[in-house]
């Protein structure tokens, strides 16, 4: 039983670059604004950050490129691994919701967070602290969740096709060498 598990979350596991790099298409499309239920905070604004890595899924031993410093997901050599054929496997992720912010790395195979930094705390009060620490992680991975969830919805609905189109537009547009 464990196995299949395992097992369908290896074969699954495209979905997550998918994600990803629909993450970095919207991002770039609509200014990182994502309308996310109230249940997971509302409107949000999402931007890659400094940190960006892609791959190809073909055999064994494919190539990965990583970008960092700067605003990668910007730059023409990232653009030019996304045209072929790489997608984002790994991305380093700047949440904004009001006037709090918080920054992750999302890896895409496994959708594993990690280097998190929270929102500044607002508690003085030691004990009170953990807690307002621990809602702010919950509140994050709401976050995460909500994206993910509306990734899926996207993909798995017929506007699909509507959007995969728009992003393979993107993905072919002239790399802009003076960025």
């Amino acid at each position: 039983m464990a196995e299949d598990r395992v097992q369908l979350m290896a074969e699954k596991a495209f979905l997550g670059t998918e994600f990803l790099t629909w993450l970095w298409y919207r991002s770039q499309r609509d200014g990182g604004r994502f309308d996310l239920p109230e249940g997971a905070g509302g409107p949000c604004l999402v931007h890659m950050d400094d940190r960006l890595a892609l791959e190809a899924w073909v055999g064994p031993g494919a190539q990965a490129d990583a970008f960092k410093g700067g605003d990668p997901a910007a730059s023409p050599e990232a653009h030019t691994a996304l045209r072929m054929g790489k997608k984002a496997s790994e991305a380093r992720l700047r949440i904004e919701r009001g006037d709090r912010e918080w920054t992750c790395t999302l890896k895409g195979r496994t959708l594993d967070l990690s280097s998190i930094k929270l929102p500044a705390l607002l508690t003085q009060v030691e004990d009170d602290r953990f807690y307002e620490r621990m809602e702010l992680l919950g509140a994050l991975d709401d976050v995460i969740t909500a994206l993910y969830r509306l990734f899926l919805e996207t993909r798995l609905s017929k506007p699909w096709v509507n959007e995969l189109t728009a992003m393979q537009g993107w993905v072919r547009r002239p790399v802009d060498l003076g960025a």
